[in-house]
C-alpha cells in the first residue's frame, strides 16, 4: 500500500502537469483559422506555429536531462507550467512577432515536460506497473488536445480567441500553484554534481549504443509526426475540405484526443499484462496507419458519425503509444540514465515534428490534405518494421 501510494500522487499532478503544457502547445492550432487572419496571416499557414513550438522544445530537450538530474524535478516542472502561462499570455496579445516569442516559450517549457516526469516516476514505480503509470501520466497530452477542441473554440464564440488563449495561461498559473505543494518533498531527487549543458552526443550515443533503442527511435519518429498531422491539422481540414463548423471539427478533434488518452490508459494496462510493450506498439502503428488511410477518404458525403468514428479510431493509434514508448524507454536505458536517454528521445521526437508539420503543409500546398494523410499512412509502414526488428533484438537478448 505504502509502494503504491508512492507513486499515485505523483503520478496524477504529472499528468494534470502535462495536460497543462500540452493545452497550450495545442490551442493556437485549433483557433488558427480564427486568429490567424486577425495576425495578417492566410490560415494556410497553420505549420507555422507549430514549428516555432517544436523547434524549442528541440533545443529544451538537449539540457533537459542535465536540469532534471541536477535540480529538483518537480521545481523544474512548476517553472515549465510558468513558461506555458507566459508565452500563452504573450500569444493573446494578437501581436505577431510577441506571439512567436511566446510560441517560443511553450517550446521550451514543453522540451523537460516528459525528462522531468520520466525521473520521478522510473524511480518511485516498480518496474512491471511502470507502462500502465507512464501511460496514465502521458494522458496529460491527448487531455491537453481535447481541451483545446472542447473548450477553446466555444470561448472563441463567446468572448473571441484571445480571451480563448488567456485562459490557459490561468490555469497553468492555477496549476503551478498547486505544484508548490509537492516541490520540497522532491529535494532528494536532485544531484548537485551532475553538470548543466547544451549537450546532443553523449545522451544520443546512449541511445545508439542499444540496437533495441535504435530501432525503437526509427518506429516512433512516424507515429510523433502522425500524431500531430492529426493534432495540427485535422481542424483546418474538416473546415476547409469538408465543411463542418469549427465546433464540429473541434469536438472531433477532442473526441480523437479523448480516445488516445483513454487508449493510453488501456494499451498500458494491457503491455504491463498481457503482451510486450513492442508487441503492442506493432499494433498501434498498424491501427494509426489505417485511421490515416482513411480519413484521407474523407469527403463531405461521409455521415458525421463515421467521420467521429474514424477520429476515435485515429486518436487511438495515433495518440496513444507514447506512455509504452516510453515506459519501455526508461526500461532499457543504462541505470540512472533514464533522463538523459529520455532528452535523447525527446530530441529526435521533437526534431521528428518540427519536420512533419513542415513536409505536411508542403503535401497539402503542393497536392492536398487527401494525398498529404495517404502519405502518412504510408510512411506508418516504417514503424511497423521498425518495432519488428526491436522485437527480434529483445528476442535474441541484444538489449
Amino acid at each position: 500500500m505504502n509502494e503504491r501510494a508512492a507513486y499515485v500522487g505523483p503520478t496524477i499532478l504529472l499528468t494534470l502537469i502535462q495536460a497543462m503544457v500540452s493545452w497550450a502547445v495545442f490551442a493556437p492550432p485549433v483557433l488558427a483559422k480564427q486568429a490567424l487572419p486577425a495576425m495578417g496571416i492566410d490560415p494556410a499557414w497553420i505549420g507555422l506555429q507549430p514549428t516555432i513550438v517544436f523547434v524549442a522544445a528541440t533545443i529544451s530537450s538537449m539540457v533537459s536531462g542535465g536540469i532534471v538530474a541536477r535540480f529538483n524535478p518537480m521545481r523544474a516542472s512548476q517553472v515549465l507550467l510558468l513558461l506555458a502561462a507566459a508565452g500563452s499570455a504573450l500569444i493573446a496579445t494578437g501581436d505577431l512577432v510577441i506571439g512567436a516569442l511566446g510560441s517560443i516559450l511553450i517550446g521550451i517549457a514543453l522540451g523537460p515536460t516528459t525528462p522531468a516526469s520520466s525521473h520521478i516516476l522510473a524511480r518511485l514505480t516498480p518496474r512491471p506497473m511502470q507502462p500502465l503509470i507512464f501511460s496514465i501520466k502521458q494522458t496529460g497530452v491527448p487531455l491537453g488536445g481535447a481541451l483545446a477542441g472542447f473548450v477553446g473554440p466555444p470561448l472563441t464564440l463567446l468572448w473571441g480567441w484571445q480571451s480563448a488563449i488567456l485562459v490557459i495561461a490561468l490555469a497553468c498559473l492555477a496549476v503551478a500553484v498547486i505544484t508548490e505543494l509537492w516541490t520540497r518533498g522532491y529535494a532528494d531527487f536532485a544531484d548537485a554534481s551532475r553538470k548543466v549543458s547544451l549537450e546532443l552526443i553523449g545522451p544520443l550515443r546512449l541511445v545508439l549504443q542499444s540496437p533495441v533503442l535504435r530501432w525503437m527511435l526509427t518506429g516512433c519518429v512516424p507515429l510523433v509526426v502522425i500524431q500531430y498531422a492529426l493534432t495540427t491539422f485535422i481542424v483546418l481540414y474538416l473546415q476547409e475540405d469538408i465543411g463542418l463548423s469549427v465546433i464540429t471539427a473541434g469536438a472531433i478533434l477532442a473526441v480523437a484526443q479523448a480516445s488516445g488518452g483513454t487508449g493510453r490508459i488501456l494499451f498500458g494496462a494491457i503491455a504491463s499484462r498481457f503482451v510486450t510493450p513492442l508487441t503492442m506498439l506493432l499494433l498501434l502503428s498498424l491501427l494509426a496507419a489505417a485511421a490515416a488511410f482513411l480519413t484521407a477518404s474523407f469527403t463531405q458525403s461521409w455521415p458525421l458519425a463515421m467521420i467521429y468514428a474514424v477520429g476515435v479510431l485515429f486518436g487511438a493509434g495515433a495518440a496513444g503509444w507514447n506512455g509504452v514508448y516510453l515506459a519501455e524507454v526508461a526500461r532499457l536505458a543504462p541505470a540512472g540514465e533514464v533522463s538523459r536517454v529520455t532528452g535523447a528521445v525527446g530530441f529526435v521526437i521533437f526534431t521528428g515534428v518540427v519536420i512533419g508539420p513542415a513536409v505536411f503543409t508542403a503535401l497539402v500546398a503542393a497536392f492536398s490534405f487527401q494525398v498529404a494523410y495517404t502519405c502518412m499512412g504510408v510512411m506508418m509502414l516504417t514503424s511497423v518494421f521498425a518495432f519488428l526488428r526491436a522485437a527480434a533484438h529483445v528476442r535474441a537478448g541484444a538489449n
